[in-house]
């Protein structure tokens, strides 16, 4: 089966970055960063291996250091496992796919977050649930962010929409084909539930450089697989998560 993509059609693979060291801390990590751990790389790696045979017409990432990072381990492999697959063109990191502002939550531990939103909602929602409200969930944490910087989710949708879009009809103009982008585990998450809601906890939870697919044909954007650790060869030891299933 060929993995080409094109005739007027553009696949995304959007891929969550790989562990960090917030993660493994059970941080709050979204504006702000922490670099990957050494299994962060190690699954980069394995993700650019099993994507060595999948020509890509461009590359994105968010402009968070562990995107970077993850972005660069995954086309180093990638071009070590088929020297033929190296990139013809300069990728620019985007800060619109940068990961979910939490205001002043930020490099917090995962408890404090929890505890915003069991404040914000009058009970402890369990994570499926908080999924399948993900606009009351950025509307909680705003409402209770006094520094102004927690997003809403309509700004989050807003970038989330001008990036793909833009990168939709750049991709089309030059033929179609497919399009790697890096970014983040809420980011992930919001492109879901923005294009099919009733697959927002298909899975529960995004793993480190998991894929998720979606096409695009100019018109339409249609999500594919989620979260698939499939293009790893392998499964990749769980990462350390926040206690209750957040994980940024």
């Amino acid at each position: 089966m060929s993995l080409a993509s094109g005739s007027g059609t553009v696949t995304f693979f959007i891929t969550r970055h790989g562990q960090t060291v917030y993660n493994v801390a059970s941080r709050v990590q979204g504006w702000c960063d922490s670099q990957l751990t050494d299994e962060g790389v190690r699954v980069a790696r394995l993700l650019g291996r099993g994507l060595a045979e999948v020509p890509f017409a461009q590359a994105y990432c968010s402009d968070a250091g562990r995107a970077v990072q993850t972005l660069n381990a995954v086309l180093a492999a990638r071009a070590e496992e088929n020297p033929k697959s190296e990139l013809p063109f300069i990728h620019v990191p985007d800060p619109r796919l940068r990961e979910w502002c939490y205001g002043n939550l930020e490099a917090g531990p995962g408890t404090e977050l929890h505890a915003a939103l069991t404040r914000g909602f009058g009970e402890d929602l369990p994570f499926d649930e908080l999924n399948r409200r993900l606009p009351q969930v950025a509307e909680v944490l705003a409402d209770q962010d006094d520094t102004g910087r927690a997003e809403r989710f309509d700004q989050v949708k807003a970038r989330l929409e001008s990036f793909f879009a833009e990168a939709g009809q750049q991709a089309l103009a030059a033929g179609g084909g497919n399009v790697l982008v890096v970014t983040h585990s809420f980011v992930v998450r919001s492109v879901m539930y923005l294009l099919d809601r009733s697959r927002v906890n298909d899975p529960l939870k995004i793993k480190n450089a998991s894929v998720t697919q979606v096409t695009y044909d100019g018109k339409t954007f249609t999500l594919g697989e989620t979260a698939s650790t499939r293009w790893l060869g392998e499964m990749p030891p769980e990462a350390n998560a926040i206690p209750f299933g957040f994980r940024m």
